[in-house]
């Protein structure tokens, strides 16, 4: 997210103090917290944590206090999830979808990089073309957009695991490739065959 100053507040004392050095921690996982915390702090230019008084949280207060009354009769259900590792203890994560290579980004992003076109006259010309609303943060391809924010641009293996989210994924609702392609917008995500290829894909889901 490229945050380079942080202001945090809580509303533990305890907390708060043991950041700033204030008190000692002494118990050995709240020591591992306090280390992982120090280690995420380095990433900022720039860090500090406060401590929200009770007096100064009404706010806050009223609103958990007018929520618990407001919904007193209705049926309460607790969903309780366990966790079996800490999230002070390292974890390996690994990708979806493996980078790909020879995809349409790869003749923008060398005229963008290197400034080499295609050797064929009308393909060089319409990378010339394309090339202004394209541009590479953080080693990846994005591209202007109308009225939305820069779109990240991807390969056809992504393409289709970013449908195939939208469309029957957690938040998916079975919708028309219109409205997926839309949703796909949003979400900040961008390919040329973005139309033609939810049509296809929306074609081999048996509940639709």
């Amino acid at each position: 997210m490229k945050i380079e100053h942080l202001q945090a507040f809580v509303d533990s004392q305890l907390v708060a103090n043991q950041l700033l050095g204030i008190f000692e921690a002494r118990q050995p996982t709240i020591q591992l917290y306090l280390s992982k915390v120090n280690e995420l702090m380095e990433s900022f230019r720039s860090f500090t944590i406060e401590h929200v008084r009770r007096s100064q949280n009404k706010k806050a207060d009223a609103l958990s206090k007018l929520a618990s009354i407001t919904f007193a009769h209705l049926a309460k259900e607790v969903l309780v999830e366990m966790l079996e590792k800490r999230s002070i203890e390292a974890q390996e994560f690994h990708d979806l979808v493996t980078n790909e290579e020879n995809t349409w980004m790869k003749p923008i992003r060398e005229y963008l990089e290197l400034g080499i076109l295609p050797e064929d006259k009308k393909e060089a010309r319409k990378i010339r073309i394309k090339a202004p609303s394209n541009k590479i943060m953080n080693e990846a391809l994005y591209r202007k957009y109308f009225l939305t924010p820069w779109l990240r641009c991807v390969g056809p293996n992504q393409a289709s695991m970013i449908i195939r989210e939208m469309h029957e994924g957690i938040c998916g609702l079975h919708s028309g490739p219109r409205s997926i392609v839309a949703k796909i917008l949003r979400m900040g995500y961008y390919w040329p065959a973005m139309h033609e290829d939810t049509v296809t894909l929306l074609r081999t889901c048996e509940p639709c």
